[in-house]
């Protein structure tokens, strides 16, 4: 919120990397903050199609997301009262997972306290999952939010990606932008969900 109050601020990205694989460069746990002048292009793509999807159809795609997800089931990782964490029908890595508050908000600086402990808890949760299925994975994690001093999006949901380290982009995927993924999200939830979590 401090960041995004600067008028030279136009976003704020918040992320982890853990593992070398994964972009890490200090040994010890931590997660960065970094605020830029501009909306980084995957933000900025994401945006532009949830106000295309906002327009055609009046509701916000991500809410459709959390609705239908969570109505089928088959790629439900784990919920809780306020969040959802799905395996998305097209990730970039197997095993990658977003996390998405069930009610509509764009701005993750919105956050009461009492839903961040419950974000946190989810989270840890998930990472303890990912470790029992893929045996400690490198990854990233960042979040979504919406730029800095907008005001309330109709069409855009803040939102956690988390991005383990399954596989490495090679020349398709940087040359065409589609990613290959080897296990099936659907798979890849149903042992997601079955890890027990101590």
């Amino acid at each position: 919120a401090a960041l995004s109050a600067d008028p030279r601020v136009a976003a704020v990205t918040v992320f982890k990397n853990v593992g070398a694989e994964a972009g890490a460069s200090l040994a010890h746990l931590h997660s960065q903050i970094v605020a830029t002048p501009i909306v980084p292009d995957a933000l900025r793509a994401e945006l532009d199609g949830a106000a295309a999807y906002h327009r055609a159809v009046g509701r916000c795609v991500f809410c459709d997301v959390v609705t239908a997800e969570t109505a089928a089931g088959v790629r439900v990782v784990a919920a809780t009262p306020g969040f959802v964490a799905v395996t998305p029908f097209a990730g970039r890595f197997a095993y990658e997972m977003w996390v998405l508050p069930r009610d509509h908000h764009s701005h993750y600086d919105a956050l009461t306290d009492a839903a961040a402990a419950e974000l946190a808890a989810l989270v840890r949760r998930l990472l303890g999952k990912l470790d029992l299925v893929l045996g400690e994975p490198a990854y990233n994690y960042y979040l979504h939010t919406g730029p800095a001093r907008t005001g309330p999006l109709p069409h855009f949901h803040w939102h956690l990606e988390i991005i383990p380290r399954t596989s490495r982009p090679a020349g398709f995927e940087w040359g065409s932008g589609c990613f290959i993924v080897s296990v099936p999200p659907e798979r890849a939830a149903e042992e997601l969900r079955a890890a027990d979590v101590p």
